[in-house]
């Protein structure tokens, strides 16, 4: 399902987005009408700020839709359009199409070089918009901007010189096939992009080499001219809207809103500043007498969890002996955790006995033990307020995996259990790749509740109630061929109340690298069953490993008890690799999905320091073109904001939205919302290296 957000704070962050007051630098380029970076429906060089993000909603006419726009790296820029092609099969009949586009940056612009780039539009298929560019763009003066280009497929139909590559396949869109790369027809196309004297207006102009052939078959479409024309209007620095005169025959609009994970919309207060580290005198007192008293170590470390309770740290284990501490602690409050950590062992430096040498921090994630970060004291006391006390302290700080329990005679246990927890929250759900216009917004009063037994077993409960809403109108009665897993969203749209989630959840180690989960209920919206799943991620490793496998049922319609007649064995061997190179992170697996179809995932995510992440996917299994539809593959966005991006307090919240194709029974897998990789893969020693400069804030 393609759903944004989980409260009403989505809306703030994508109001925050658009309207935020926070001084940001102009985008070196401005959107074209298929939503990334171009003149009208011809494409430019020129690329954004890196990590910028945009929503774009686009009307040319003839096409409409949105478009999910992100500069992945500074030379690489990534889109995903889902748009609707009027008239294209018969009269009155659109065609919905999916696409996946990339540019990549081959010359940086110079004082008499210009920008040069290389790009595809729906890569990996022979669809009615897939095609591929060299292009180049030059600012003339600080106003006026020219791109010259030469397209193939879709944008080599207008006036070819030739086919200097050979041949191009006809049209189909079936399957993943990277033969027609820049063969057929090429042609010229290029325009021009002028800043008016009027501030913040632009004007477009372009010579489209796109003859908007599949268009005229069908309906009313015309094609006068190959001369499109525009005005773009920048609203403050994180939204635009343009407006088109295309073809010599038809009107369009674009509206577009911006972000960038390292501009955040609200200035970030860190609050109240960490603790002072007093370095022990020398002569400090080394003597261990006071541990041997098993009640005095005990109600030590019971007086630190409830210090550490106010500054959002819990403490879950806890021992300490004449010359070591440990401690096991959920940061539940700074956004980065090597932030939590330093401030928690400025802490200790402070409030603990001087003949304790030795902290050893250790961290947990969902009640999932994962990195023991041990800290000796001196080294704390000799690097604070040193210049080069970042990269010393990331040196002298030993990374270790946890056991699921402190080793050792006389560990305190937090005494919470069994523990009970509820929320009842508004949500707005938007299914915005809705290629039939604007998208489809529900408003839901959502409610979860959690019982647990112990720190790794618990219960538990998610429902909603949809208050009003049309997600899931526009489906339709699936009439696909293979079992339909997801096509039948709308009918589970339409069931009120609901209940997503009712089940067991077990999370455990079988080793310090190695996590285990299982879950057994009603695991998601549409299925229940039992899932099991084992990860093996060393946290001094960039690689990791797991095995899913579970046993399905397909739930009732109505949302609460029942199952239907369909179910399944689905499951995938998983393979994780954090490049280590600005946040890049790809993952592959392999194996059977809920259709019954078998095949592969492959994503490519980039995470940001403070929480943002962008994922990229490409799904591709055994069934066939005619039944998978748009191809025999599937391919989507999904994006992550963290609340504190708009906030101007320390948080570890976030909301999620996915962009990808609605109600595709090909390639799919069980939404959950536990599994292991997600949950632990933050405290790997690549993560915590990455955001090490907060340690000392």
């Amino acid at each position: 399902m393609t759903l944004i957000g989980r409260s009403f704070a989505t809306a703030a962050l994508l109001a925050g987005t658009a309207l935020g007051t926070q001084a940001a630098p102009p985008p070196m380029a401005s959107f074209g009408n298929y939503g990334s970076v171009g003149i009208i429906d011809m494409p430019s060089a020129f690329m954004l700020p890196d990590g910028q993000t945009s929503w774009s909603f686009v009307n040319s006419g003839s096409m409409n839709g949105g478009v999910f726009d992100f500069q992945l790296l500074p030379g690489i820029e990534i889109s995903v359009r889902s748009v609707s092609l009027d008239d294209w099969t018969a009269p009155g009949v659109a065609f919905h199409d999916t696409t996946l586009d990339l540019k990549f940056r081959l010359a940086r612009e110079g004082d008499f070089r210009p920008e040069i780039a290389l790009g595809f539009r729906d890569l990996g298929s022979n669809g009615p918009t897939s095609a591929e560019y060299l292009v180049a763009s030059k600012h003339i003066g600080e106003n006026l901007r020219l791109t010259a280009g030469i397209g193939w497929g879709r944008l080599g139909s207008y006036n070819p010189f030739g086919a200097p590559f050979g041949p191009r396949d006809p049209m189909t869109g079936a399957g993943v096939s990277f033969d027609n790369l820049f063969a057929g027809d090429a042609a010229f196309f290029g325009g021009l992009e002028w800043q008016t004297p009027i501030k913040n207006l632009s004007f477009k102009a372009e010579y489209s080499s796109d003859a908007y052939t599949g268009e005229q078959v069908f309906g009313d479409f015309v094609h006068n001219s190959p001369f499109n024309f525009g005005l773009e209007y920048q609203l403050g620095s994180r939204a635009s809207i343009g407006a088109y005169y295309n073809y010599g025959s038809e009107f369009g609009f674009r509206i577009s809103v911006s972000g960038n994970p390292n501009r955040p919309v609200t200035p970030q207060d860190m609050g109240v500043g960490p603790a002072p580290v007093n370095a022990r005198p020398s002569d400090y007192s080394r003597d261990v007498g006071w541990a041997a008293r098993p009640q005095i170590r005990t109600k030590m470390v019971e007086l630190l969890a409830e210090a550490l309770a106010e500054d959002g740290i819990t403490v879950h284990e806890g021992r300490i002996t004449g010359t070591t501490l440990e401690l096991y602690i959920t940061n539940n409050k700074y956004s980065r955790t090597p932030m939590a950590v330093g401030r928690l062992a400025r802490v200790l430096a402070g409030s603990t006995p001087p003949s304790i040498e030795t902290f050893a921090i250790t961290l947990v994630e969902g009640g999932l033990p994962t990195t023991t970060m041990t800290i000796n004291r001196a080294d704390l006391e000799a690097q604070v307020d040193r210049p080069d006390a970042g990269v010393n302290s990331f040196a002298t700080t030993a990374f270790t995996d946890a056991p699921f329990h402190i080793e050792g005679d006389n560990t305190w246990m937090r005494d919470v259990y069994p523990k009970f927890t509820w929320s009842l929250t508004p949500q707005v759900r938007v299914n915005l790749f809705n290629a039939d216009g604007f998208g489809e917004i529900d408003l839901v009063l959502a409610g979860s509740a959690q019982y647990r037994l112990s720190r790794g077993f618990g219960f538990n409960l998610a429902m909603s109630q949809k208050i009003v809403g049309n997600v899931g109108s526009s489906a339709g009665p699936s009439l696909s061929p293979i079992p339909h897993v997801r096509s039948d969203a709308g009918l589970y749209n339409n069931a009120v109340p609901v209940m997503n989630r009712l089940t067991a959840d077990y999370l455990f180690k079988l080793s310090p690298e190695v996590y285990g989960r299982v879950s057994a209920g009603y695991l998601e919206r549409m299925f229940g069953g039992v899932d099991a799943e084992i990860l093996w991620n060393p946290t001094n490793s960039n690689w990791a490993a797991g095995i899913e496998l579970a046993y399905v049922k397909q739930r009732a319609f109505n949302g609460m008890f029942g199952f239907q007649g369909y179910d399944t064995l689905t499951g995938h061997a998983s393979l994780y690799w954090n490049t280590g190179f600005q946040g890049l992170e790809a993952q592959i697996d392999v194996g059977r999905y809920l259709a019954q179809d078998w095949g592969a995932t492959l994503t490519l995510s980039r995470r940001f320091t403070n929480g943002w992440e962008v994922s990229a996917y490409m799904t591709l299994t055994d069934v066939s073109f005619a039944d998978f539809g748009s191809g025999n593959f599937d391919k989507g966005i999904s994006l992550t904001i963290p609340f504190d991006w708009t906030l101007p307090f320390e948080s570890r919240s976030s909301t999620s939205i996915a962009l990808a194709g609605y109600g595709k029974d090909g390639g799919a897998r069980l939404n959950l919302s536990n599994r292991l990789y997600p949950i632990v893969r933050g405290d790997s020693v690549l993560d915590l290296n990455e955001s090490w400069g907060s340690y000392w804030q």
